[in-house]
């Protein structure tokens, strides 16, 4: 059944796929809520508490789309993210021990683009993400794009990542970039 649907997938969007082609770079800053004192109680010894963190996260993402109707589009996502860090304290017998986490993700996601591209859209789908092991995450953004001529266009999104893992990490971001019509 899963072979069938993207075999009729991929056959329904070859079609048009080589007439809706472009290529998208943003960066972006944003912040990432995440429990960090809940996860250093289920990842550290016992006894171990967080002494400080930062949460502001930041990403650079590629986006090639290279297919699909005039309002809805298929493509593929890379994406770098520097999500938080934070610093524990852990006992060592009559010591204590302080180390520092810095995390980051790269995730790899197919996307679905509702809407029109110099106007307002909507993207979403499922993202494969490594960081300290592959996870299963997903992510959402409203874009707004801003038309500079017929093949330039500036996005404008605000983006919610899933990041599944010892705590569940939501990092929120508006990004800003280029996009390219091929």
């Amino acid at each position: 059944m899963k072979n069938s649907f993207f075999a009729f997938l991929f056959a329904a969007l070859s079609v048009p796929a080589f007439s809706q082609q472009s290529l998208e770079v943003t960066l972006g800053v944003g912040a990432t809520p995440v429990n960090i004192e809940k996860m250093v109680l289920l990842d550290e010894v016992l006894g171990s508490f967080a002494t400080d963190w930062g949460v502001v996260n930041g990403g650079l993402s590629a986006q090639y789309f290279f297919g699909g109707t005039d309002n809805i589009k298929v493509g593929a996502e890379l994406k770098y993210h520097y999500l938080y860090w934070y610093s524990v304290s852990v006992p060592y017998g009559s010591q204590t021990i302080y180390r520092e986490y810095s995390v980051s993700a790269v995730n790899v996601a197919p996307l679905v683009r509702v809407g029109d591209d110099a106007g307002f859209s909507f993207d979403f789908g499922p993202s494969v993400i490594s960081s300290g092991g592959l996870k299963l995450g997903f992510l959402m953004s409203a874009n707004y794009g801003l038309s500079v001529s017929d093949k330039i266009e500036i996005p404008i999104k605000l983006r919610l990542d899933g990041i599944p893992g010892i705590v569940f990490a939501a990092p929120v971001s508006l990004q800003m970039g280029v996009r390219v019509h091929l």
